[in-house]
């Protein structure tokens, strides 16, 4: 067994929280069509369709008809109008990835995500941040997707930590509280600046 380190363990998502496009644009449009707030309107788009097409598992004409059928007045969205905008702007680090370094210094630091180890493969050749961090657990490998407390009991055994002494940071609130439910300590991801200060 591993020896148990005198760290904490902070467990970041990935889709949302270290990668992501800018899709405010996108957002910021669906919200004002189908009367949603922003925050709202982001967990959608970005909530579990949008896994389901970063894993393969569906294209992006479905994953835009899944996200419209989750909305109220979804057949408000112009679907050419989400394609153009999204398709402008591509995956690309996310501010947060700028603290790491200096975190890993004195604390572990894991990935929790909801995506198989055949796209973290693919992921590592394009953000060096991914081969330099202590490990990734993905949904793929546990059996079990966040909010699930399957997929946090696994990342616990594999990390080998408690959650007294383990940190979770996601931008999906379900995602939080469940890791609450387990006691860590968790922070809802809505912007750069809050996350720093929580840090």
């Amino acid at each position: 067994m591993k020896k148990q380190l005198n760290k904490t363990t902070i467990f970041f998502d990935l889709f949302g929280v270290l990668l992501g496009s800018d899709q405010s644009v996108v957002i910021h449009y669906i919200s004002k069509q189908v009367g949603l707030t922003y925050l709202k309107t982001y967990e959608i788009v970005l909530g579990e369709a949008f896994m389901r097409m970063e894993r393969g598992e569906i294209n992006f004409n479905t994953y835009v008809n899944v996200v419209c059928s989750a909305l109220p007045k979804g057949g408000c969205v112009d679907k050419m109008v989400v394609k153009s905008m999204w398709h402008d702007s591509g995956v690309s680090e996310m501010p947060a990835v700028s603290l790491l370094d200096e975190l890993h210094c004195t604390n572990s630091i894991w990935i929790i995500s909801n995506t198989s180890e055949k796209h973290i493969v693919k992921l590592k050749t394009k953000f060096d941040f991914l081969k330099h961090i202590d490990g990734v657990i993905t949904s793929d490998r546990a059996g079990a997707y966040k909010p699930c407390q399957k997929i946090f009991d696994f990342a616990l055994i594999e990390a080998n930590t408690k959650p007294s002494f383990s940190i979770f940071i996601d931008d999906n609130f379900a995602n939080v509280i469940s890791a609450e439910n387990l006691g860590f300590q968790a922070h809802h991801y809505v912007d750069f600046e809050k996350l720093s200060v929580f840090l």
